[in-house]
């Protein structure tokens, strides 16, 4: 359960679209940083480089619980092919001496679990922290809706998790970082951090994801770096003899040989992001050969692939519910055998495999290998070192504030500690037992009670952990491995950049038509409508000052 979380594909699809490709944030693209001059906040956009911020954040000091056997290489997450038979207790004492209740709130994925008073699982992690967390737990394919209300209203819980990929929805985010959060830089610059080892041991340039109007405003949630992947159902694949796609053709091809509307099957879910990526649409920004700064819905690899998921579209191969309704949770319908393939974040796969095995053991997820549309060399769109991020609520006193630190401190515990263990699988003997090989196993009690919870107050460092899983880790580090070879250039790299909210308020509405040209309701010939009033409503504007901002570092 550790890792980053799978996201929703109908929430992050229109964010990616737009980004500068400066920002990734686990599984979507997005423009999270400074904004404004000083501490004032600005919709106009700004941009910093990391160096720029060192002073604001926490001084790096490693814990190191357990040592790889799988090394990552280049960016690549370390793999750990089993579990410890000791663990580390790295937090000693209870973060909230006060034992005042905690409120929070985090999305999910997933079904609810039962809720405070009646989850043992919270009981047992709300004991080691020495007060109650109360989540205020929502669906995370909504999650972006929820907090523009919530931000406006100005009543917001002790912690509140925001992903990266809902920030570029939100136009007036930095006026409310600065309004409704607390300055962390205080409690946490330089030496500061030492309070707090297990935040101290999350990588700097995390770190510098968590600046807002020249102030440390949150906990960063580390990210692998990777938007998206292409998944599917090895199980399925054998029944019918068919075998993981090399070219677009081959994609194509798939739909007819997987598709079963007799047997409730379909090929494809979303798919859109990877078929851009394996038709070589760069990630935000890319220069033509005058040096001119291009989005990625204007170049013609877009139209292109524009054109293949139409025609994936009308020739029936994906499931009718997300031909209906873009913002469905394609989740269930892939893990119950209606979606065959379909992209999604990289923790995604986790997450079904946890569901699914104790219920399904012959269900097998697999991930396709990045490929391009021709069979030549593919990119892998690069992203940002951070994706989620914690905030906490402004005004609340340095007394609740430390403790506040304190429970991100605990839920930053890397794997090999205990209370990395203990909030993810909760009490051995009771949510999990150990196999024979030393991995964890969740019970019945398990499977209802633990959920991807704690994990959002904030990350800790990347690894691919999860040995229970016959094979996984072992695939992931391989695809990971491979997949950083090939990663697309960023352009903004090492550059902390927030773009103009007018930019930002374009994206819903060009995705709105990109859907019905997907599914029919519009011509192929609307793009180019579509991105000519893109550029006319702030796109251009917005090309300006991404291109200043590459004058201003000498790019």
């Amino acid at each position: 359960m550790t890792g980053s979380p799978g996201g929703s594909t109908s929430r992050r699809t229109f964010i990616s679209l737009l980004g500068a490709g400066a920002a990734v944030a686990a599984g979507g693209t997005t423009l999270a940083g400074c904004s404004g001059d000083g501490k004032k906040s600005s919709t106009g956009g700004h941009a910093e480089t990391e160096d720029k911020l060192t002073g604001l954040l926490p001084k790096y000091v490693a814990y190191e619980s357990v040592k790889p056997d799988l090394p990552g290489e280049n960016g690549a997450s370390p793999g750990f092919t089993k579990y410890p038979s000791e663990l580390k207790r790295g937090v000693p004492d209870k973060a909230v001496r006060s034992g005042k209740e905690v409120s929070a709130m985090t999305p999910l994925w997933a079904p609810l679990p039962p809720g405070l008073g009646n989850n043992s699982y919270f009981d047992a992690n709300n004991e080691r922290i020495g007060a109650p967390v109360r989540f205020n737990i929502l669906s995370g394919n909504d999650y972006g809706d929820k907090l523009g209300p919530l931000l406006a209203s100005g009543n917001v819980p002790e912690l509140l998790c925001v992903p990266g990929w809902n920030i570029s929805g939100l136009t007036r985010f930095g006026q409310a970082v600065d309004k409704l959060f607390e300055d962390l830089t205080p409690y946490l610059a330089g030496d500061k951090a030492s309070a707090y080892p297990m935040l101290a041991n999350l990588p700097t340039r995390a770190w510098a994801y968590g600046v807002w109007n020249s102030q440390l405003k949150a906990v960063p949630f580390p990210s692998d770096g990777f938007p998206w992947a292409l998944f599917y159902r090895k199980d399925i694949f054998d029944q019918v003899g068919a075998a993981p796609p090399k070219t677009a053709d081959e994609l194509f091809a798939l739909g007819k040989q997987l598709t079963d509307a007799k047997r409730n099957r379909w090929a494809f879910g979303g798919i859109s992001d990877e078929v851009q990526r394996a038709f070589g649409v760069p990630s935000g920004w890319r220069k033509d050969a005058d040096g001119k700064l291009v989005n990625k819905i204007e170049t013609p690899e877009f139209e292109e692939a524009t054109a293949f998921v139409r025609r994936v579209f009308q020739s029936g191969y994906v499931h009718p519910t997300v031909v209906g309704n873009n913002a469905v949770d394609q989740k269930p319908l892939f893990e119950g055998g209606q979606i065959v393939v379909r992209q999604d974040g990289l923790g995604a796969w986790t997450e079904s495999l946890q569901r699914q095995m104790a219920i399904n053991p012959k269900f097998d997820m697999q991930i396709v290998s990045p490929f391009a549309h021709d069979g030549g060399t593919p990119i892998v769109w690069s992203g940002d070192p951070a994706g989620i991020f914690t905030f906490v609520k402004k005004g609340l006193g340095k007394d609740r504030i430390a403790e506040l630190l304190g429970v991100l401190n605990y839920t930053a515990a890397p794997f090999g500690t205990e209370e990395n263990q203990l909030y993810n699988y909760g009490v051995e003997g009771k949510h999990y037992t150990r196999q024979p090989s030393g991995a964890p196993k969740l019970t019945a009690l398990g499977q209802k009670e633990v959920a991807s919870t704690y994990i959002f107050l904030g990350g800790r460092p990347l690894a691919i952990t999860q040995s229970e899983y016959p094979g996984y880790v072992q695939a992931m580090s391989k695809w990971q491995n491979d997949a950083v070879k090939v990663r697309e250039k960023n352009l903004f790299e090492g550059i902390r950049v927030e773009q103009p909210a007018k930019m930002a308020a374009l994206a819903q509405p060009f995705d709105d038509k990109l859907q019905d040209i997907f599914r029919g309701r519009r011509p192929v010939s609307d793009l180019k409508v579509a991105v000519q009033e893109w550029r006319k409503n702030g796109g251009d504007e917005g090309r300006d000052f991404y291109a200043k901002v590459l004058s201003d570092n000498g790019r």
